[in-house]
C-alpha cells in the first residue's frame, strides 16, 4: 500500500469497511493513485465510507498524461479536442490556452498530469454501514510490473476504460512513466490477478507483459459488453468455461467469442419448458397442473440424457452443439463437433 494513502484505512469506520479500503489500496494502479490524490484534494475524506465511494468512481475522472504545465495542457487540448492545424501552434499562447481549458473543465495538476474533475459529483454507491459493501469488480486483470529502475513495481489495472488502444491508454502510459521505461516489452511481470477465478497462474501462461496486457484488456472489453447485453450472458460464459475445464486466459477469450457453439438452458426456465413439452404431447394444462409432476426435475432428467451438464452454481444446463468453434487466441487443434476442447 502506498504510504500517502495509508491514512484512508484508518479513517472512522467499521472493521469490514477498513478491510475493504485496505484491500482495494493494495493493488491501486498508477493511474488510480494520481486520480485518488486529485479527488482527495478536492474534497478530503472524513470517513472510510467517503474513501469507498471515491475508490468506486475513479474511472469518472479524465486524466491528461504528460501535461504538467499550462503550456503542455494547452497543446494537448489543441491536438485532441480541436481541428486547429499544427502549423498554427507556434503562434498560439499555449499557457493561455491551457488556462482557458482549466476554466471550462475544472481540475488540478498532479505531478506530470492534469486531472479533470467530473462535471457532476459522482453518485455515492455506498451510503451506510448497514448496506452491503460494493464489490470491486469493474476490472479484468491486475498486473504488478517492474523495471530495472523500479524493481518493487507498480500496479496496472485493466481494461483501460478510456477508449484508447491499450498501448496508448492512460493506465499503460502512466505505469510506463512511473517505471521509467518506453515500452511494455521492457517490463517484468511480478504479480498477476484475474477477475475470473477459473483462470490459473497468469505468470506461467505469458512470457511477455505486453501480450498479457493486450489479452487482459480484451477480456475487460468482453466482460463490459457481455454479449451486447444478452440476458444471462455471464452465466452462460461461466458455464462454458466450466464445461471446457478452462484454466487459461487465452482459452477463456476464445470461449467468449464462441458462445454460439453452446446450447444453454437457464435453470429458472426448466419448469416452463417441461410444461411446454407436455402440452405439445397433447396433455391438457389442467392435467399438468393437477398431476403433481415435478416439472423441473423432469426437464433436468431430459437434458442430462441429452448430454447437458448442470453448472456448478446451478444457474443452468449447457452442452456443445455442432457449430464450428473458431480459435483466435489459442492454437487450432483437431476437434469433433459436440466434443469438449482438448
Amino acid at each position: 500500500m502506498r504510504e500517502e494513502f495509508r491514512y484512508m484505512a484508518e479513517l472512522p469506520s467499521t472493521p469490514p469497511e477498513q478491510a475493504w479500503v485496505r484491500e482495494r489500496l493494495e493493488t491501486l494502479s498508477v493511474r488510480e493513485g494520481v486520480v485518488l490524490t486529485a479527488a482527495a484534494r478536492r474534497l478530503p475524506f472524513e470517513s472510510a465510507a467517503d474513501a469507498i465511494n471515491c475508490l468506486q468512481s475513479l474511472d469518472e475522472y479524465e486524466v491528461w498524461p504528460n501535461t504538467g504545465s499550462y503550456e503542455a495542457l494547452g497543446l494537448a487540448f489543441l491536438r485532441s479536442k480541436t481541428r486547429m492545424p499544427e502549423n498554427a501552434f507556434p503562434f498560439v499562447d499555449l499557457a493561455k490556452t491551457g488556462r482557458y481549458y482549466e476554466e471550462k473543465n475544472h481540475g488540478v495538476f498532479i505531478g506530470n498530469c492534469y486531472i479533470e474533475y467530473p462535471k457532476q459529483n459522482p453518485q455515492p454507491v455506498y451510503r451506510s454501514r448497514d448496506a452491503p459493501l460494493s464489490e470491486d469488480n469493474d476490472w479484468s486483470v491486475k498486473l504488478k510490473l517492474a523495471s530495472p529502475s523500479v524493481p518493487d513495481g507498480v500496479w496496472l489495472r485493466l481494461p483501460g476504460h478510456d477508449g484508447k488502444i491499450i498501448e496508448e491508454s492512460d493506465e499503460v502510459m502512466l505505469a510506463l512513466n512511473e517505471l521509467r521505461v518506453s515500452s511494455l516489452e521492457n517490463c517484468i511481470l511480478l504479480e498477476a490477478k484475474c477477475i475470473l477465478p477459473e483462470i490459473g497462474d497468469l505468470i506461467r501462461q505469458y512470457d511477455s507483459a505486453a501480450e498479457l496486457v493486450r489479452d487482459g484488456d480484451h477480456l475487460g472489453i468482453v466482460l463490459d459488453e457481455q454479449g451486447q447485453g444478452n440476458p444471462q450472458w455471464i452465466e452462460k460464459f461461466t458455464a462454458a468455461m466450466e464445461y471446457e475445464d478452462c484454466r487459461t486466459l487465452k482459452l477463456a477469450l476464445d470461449i467468449s467469442q464462441n458462445l454460439h457453439c453452446y446450447d444453454w438452458v437457464p435453470y429458472n426456465d426448466l419448469k416452463e419448458s417441461a410444461a411446454g413439452l407436455l402440452l405439445d404431447a397433447g396433455l391438457s394444462e389442467e392435467l399438468i397442473c393437477s398431476s403433481g409432476i415435478d416439472l423441473t426435475s423432469y426437464k433436468s432428467w431430459l437434458l442430462e440424457n441429452e448430454g447437458f451438464l448442470l453448472s456448478a452454481n446451478n444457474s443452468g444446463y449447457i452442452c456443445r452443439n455442432s457449430q464450428e468453434f473458431c480459435r483466435q487466441f489459442t492454437p487450432p487443434t483437431p476437434e469433433q463437433p459436440g466434443m469438449m476442447i482438448q
